[in-house]
């Protein structure tokens, strides 16, 4: 009965941010103070964990000139100590400007409710990463024991699209941070999950960035590890199995590059075939035409 108490709130909470009303239309309705930076401390569970300093100088430049034009949002934890619910990166900012005091609104908030706004907050200002993201949404799970249904009627996203984010929770954390820093799309961590190995899953990553393979080269490169690994006979060590698939990879790439269509090059112990697709006779003619080397 509890727990049924616990999603129903959650549900309400998160449904009543997600509604059409800005955020912004709440907070003008609510006294305004200002608050001695000092006194304030971030959420130790902040969803968002990565502030780029470049971003937040600029922010500062703009707070110098402009102030701070949309107030944070802060839960009171003593006489004179508060906690950060939303506006973490304008504190931050507000720091490097020189500021000493903030504008700010004073909620009565517990700490899974604080979580759960910054997290919808970020959410809707697209502010999060995709690992941010991830770690997020397996808090709000966890916190509020939801199933991944109960989550996606809770905060408007699809179930697929929570299910695909929450797989990233699974990659390596230096994969991950991968991520972060730009270097690897969701959609490359979401291919690199087929490897079962920690180890190769980094290092497949790392080859990934160093050869600019995109994700669907990823997921060919990743299947053919995966798949080699588990079948019969295999003797080659990881770190040579793993060059092997990708100078299969590089050759099916330069071969369909030569006939205009995708070529699949299948190699065991030094003998194979290779397979040219068509699609109708005229496109056979075509490639008659480019492997022959005729003119006409």
């Amino acid at each position: 009965m509890a727990n049924t108490g616990k999603k129903k709130g959650l549900g309400r909470g998160l449904g009543a941010l997600l509604e059409n009303t800005d955020i912004r239309l709440e907070e003008e309705k609510e006294k305004v103070y200002n608050i001695d930076l000092n006194q304030i401390s971030p959420q130790p569970d902040q969803p968002r964990k990565d502030f780029k300093e470049e971003k937040l100088l600029e922010l500062a430049e703009s707070i110098k000139q402009d102030g701070i034009l949309q107030p944070l949002i802060l839960r009171k934890e003593g006489p004179a100590s508060y906690v950060i619910i939303a506006g973490e990166r304008r504190w931050r900012a507000a720091r490097l400007a020189g500021l000493t005091k903030v504008p700010a609104i004073l909620r009565e908030q517990d700490e899974e409710a604080s979580l759960r706004q910054a997290l919808v907050e970020n959410i809707q200002r697209e502010n999060l990463n995709a690992i941010e993201l991830a770690q997020g949404y397996q808090q709000l799970m966890d916190n509020h024991e939801l199933t991944q249904d109960e989550l996606s009627e809770a905060i408007g996203k699809s179930r697929s699209a929570i299910a695909n984010t929450l797989r990233l929770n699974k990659l390596t954390p230096e994969v991950q941070q991968m991520i972060i820093d730009g270097s690897l799309s969701e959609g490359h961590g979401r291919a690199l999950l087929v490897l079962e190995d920690p180890e190769e899953q980094l290092k497949v990553a790392e080859t990934v960035v160093q050869r600019k393979l995109n994700v669907r080269q990823t997921e060919a490169y990743a299947r053919m590890l995966a798949g080699r690994h588990k079948g019969e006979g295999e003797t080659e060590t990881p770190a040579k199995d793993s060059q092997y698939a990708l100078s299969i990879k590089t050759v099916e790439d330069k071969l369909s590059k030569a006939v205009g269509v995708k070529v699949r090059l299948k190699d065991k112990a030094g003998k194979g075939k290779i397979e040219i697709p068509y699609r109708n006779l005229d496109e056979l003619d075509r490639l008659i035409e480019v492997l022959a080397g005729e003119d006409d």
